[in-house]
């Protein structure tokens, strides 16, 4: 992977357990295999497509993130380590190799502490693990404004700092709304971001559309429960007044649609790839 430090050099450890290898940046304490192999075992029993699970540790307690491969393609395609024939990598890949450039490029968020997958019996990838540091003194910004409305403003802001951060490091997350957005318990210290699956890490020549959706995903997904639309916009106003780069007319074209359309992976691509909105 362009742009990031040798995978082997930073996860060294392999951790073997049943048909799962998980490649670690630290040798697990005994508490934490014990840990690992409870989640190796509920996966093989539950068929759900996504899981998540607290990994208990004497030292640091991790968070894990499990996707279950669905076609038999996909299957092939990870466990070869090779793109679709659009040249990007299915999402298990997409996400691990946008989480380590986040992570060498020095954006806010939890370490990647691991990663690997479970083979099937035919020996291809079945279950994909990604293995972060868990944020014991975070809480996710949905949960967090639920428990604090009446802090949306400063939340917001927060979040434009965050983009900003974020935009500078060449990284367009595309999936950029308060749950992804973690706050911290002490409000002195900014926010850190998460879930790095649907998001670009490179520059666009579409900055203004790109940053269009952002701004009115952020909002459509749940900001607009704490704030009237006037008022967001107004904030929006004042953030853009500090970017004269930025286009008004293809930057308005995207985020009035995006405040009240929900856009999925295939528009948000289409936005940051052509700078147009594909909508049914």
């Amino acid at each position: 992977m362009p742009d990031s430090p040798p995978l082997q050099q930073d996860y060294r450890y392999t951790f073997r357990f049943l048909n799962t290898d998980l490649h670690l940046r630290d040798e697990p304490c005994h508490r934490t295999e014990q840990a690992l192999r409870q989640l190796i075992i509920n996966r093989r029993k539950r068929a759900v497509t996504r899981a998540t699970a607290i990994i208990a540790g004497s030292k640091q307690a991790l968070f894990a993130k499990v996707q279950r491969l669905g076609s038999w393609r996909s299957k092939v395609r990870v466990t070869l380590g090779t793109p679709q024939r659009n040249g990007r990598f299915d999402w298990p890949l997409e996400e691990l190799q946008n989480t380590l450039l986040a992570q060498h490029r020095g954006v806010r968020m939890p370490t990647l502490q691991g990663f690997g997958y479970t083979r099937s019996g035919l020996g291809l990838a079945q279950d994909y693990f990604l293995i972060t540091e868990l944020l014991e003194d975070y809480t996710d910004g949905a949960k967090w404004l639920a428990e604090h409305p009446g802090q949306i403003e400063t939340f917001t802001h927060k979040a434009l700092e965050l983009l900003d951060s974020l935009t500078s490091r060449n990284i367009s997350h595309m999936d950029f709304w308060a749950g992804n957005l973690m706050h911290p318990a002490d409000p002195q210290r900014p926010l850190m971001a998460i879930d790095f699956e649907n998001c670009f890490s490179r520059p666009t020549p579409f900055h203004s559309e790109t940053l269009g959706f952002q701004l009115g995903f952020l909002y459509h997904r749940e900001i607009y429960r704490y704030i009237t639309e006037a008022r967001y916009d107004s904030l929006v106003e004042e953030y853009l007044d500090r970017k004269p780069t930025v286009s008004m007319e293809n930057f308005n074209n995207v985020y009035q649609v995006s405040k009240h359309c929900h856009l999925g992976r295939k528009e948000r691509r289409e936005v940051f790839l052509q700078g147009r909105l594909l909508l049914d």
